[in-house]
């Protein structure tokens, strides 16, 4: 499953949606719809942000999964619930990043560090979305994968709902010193989607998965690398990382299986794929 947030536009709050043949299902609107059309209720039980579903991810994913179900049995063209849309086309919404209010993220390295004992926060204002626009000044797009955790409000066992793609743009003098992110960093993009964990933990290979992340400039590959090679897993992350709060919407980021700077200039196109997440894209201005 795919879940994502979503809007019309930036300026307005973000709405949780699955994803499903290229519309973005709202899940309130689908929610009330099945209610009104099948008198199936129990999904009025499901939140309409990312963040309120990932602190009931126990009782959450189930009901999703089955709405998901539901609707790939549904004609969506222009279904509609109280005169909202219940589907749009994700070529015509704004993406924000999957949690766009994360409590924090933190930035390992499990590329080039045999252990995760060390991890950089990075700072979660300036979080950006798939096709959102940045001015990277001095910064160079890093290809990453990264996991987003899930737990109720009084659990102790926090778990990893799903996985993400990761643009954490990279001062070159900190990449240079072997820094695993950017404590004093000025933008992380993330998206397009949580790709639920039932989808990707058949991929685990080792520590890592047996996926490639490819890095395109205008379409041009310029990066083309695996996730295989990490040296600890995201279990491992999250297990150290509780030395410390873990909450729920909180990012793992895994650092880059590439060391490569690129160069780029204003108007160039920059997507990053890994396989089974889709591909992430920043428009450079």
């Amino acid at each position: 499953m795919k879940l994502l947030s979503y809007a019309l536009d930036y300026r307005m709050e973000p709405r949780l949606a699955f994803s499903l043949g290229g519309q973005a299902i709202d899940v309130m609107r689908a929610s009330l719809w099945m209610k009104e059309d099948r008198n199936a209720q129990e999904y009025l039980n499901l939140a309409s942000s990312m963040k309120l579903t990932l602190e009931a991810w126990s009782r959450s994913f189930s009901l999703l999964a089955q709405l998901e179900e539901a609707f790939r049995n549904v004609d969506t063209s222009g279904l509609s619930i109280h005169a909202r849309p219940v589907a749009l086309a994700e070529d015509d919404i704004v993406f924000f990043a999957p949690i766009p209010d994360p409590p924090s993220i933190r930035f390992f390295n499990a590329f080039v560090d045999e252990s995760p004992d060390t991890f950089d926060f990075g700072q979660t204002q300036t979080l950006l979305g798939h096709r959102q626009a940045l001015t990277p000044i001095g910064l160079s797009p890093r290809g990453e994968i990264a996991a987003i955790v899930a737990t109720s409000k009084n659990s102790e066992n926090p778990e990893i709902a799903g996985y993400t793609i990761v643009n954490n743009w990279t001062a070159a003098q900190e990449k240079a010193s072997g820094k695993t992110g950017f404590a004093l960093g000025q933008a992380t993009t993330l998206g397009p989607y949580l790709v639920t964990a039932d989808q990707v933990d058949t991929l685990k290979i080792g520590a890592g998965f047996n996926m490639d992340l490819q890095i395109s400039v205008n379409g041009q590959t310029e990066v083309d690398t695996r996730l295989k090679e990490m040296n600890f897993s995201f279990a491992d992350m999250l297990e150290y990382s509780r030395s410390s709060h873990v909450g729920a919407g909180d990012i793992l980021c895994s650092g880059s299986p590439s060391k490569r700077d690129l160069v780029f200039s204003g108007g160039q196109k920059i997507d990053i794929e890994i396989q089974a997440l889709g591909t992430l894209t920043a428009q450079v201005v």
